[in-house]
């Protein structure tokens, strides 16, 4: 993400706490989440705020980056049992590929 789109996915973020933001906090969210894509950002954002009453700290939005990212349609643990799947994170990946298959064709 760029500093631009950091303020984008802050401003979201205001919308429903209305957080402060200035250049500073700006600065501050980016160097945290410099490596993380805007439209994975968004829906890590849009996870927190279906599961947790949570202020929302950019911890929170990496965990819930990891879970997208990782998230397993078929899971699995090291004995072949079949895991729980996280539906919020196969939501937000299915959302992010569907958006980016539209902006590509």
């Amino acid at each position: 993400m760029n500093l631009q789109e950091t303020g984008q996915l802050l401003m979201l973020i205001q919308v429903v706490d209305n957080r402060r933001i200035d250049e500073s906090v700006i600065l501050t969210w980016h160097e945290l989440l410099d490596d993380v894509e805007l439209d994975v950002a968004r829906e890590a954002v849009r996870m927190h705020r279906r599961e947790s009453a949570a202020w929302l700290m950019p911890a929170h939005l990496l965990a819930n980056v990891e879970r997208i990212l990782h998230a397993d349609p078929a899971p699995e643990d090291e004995y072949g049992n079949r895991l729980e799947l996280d539906e919020g994170a196969l939501a937000a990946r299915a959302r992010i590929e569907g958006g980016r298959r539209a902006v590509t064709s």
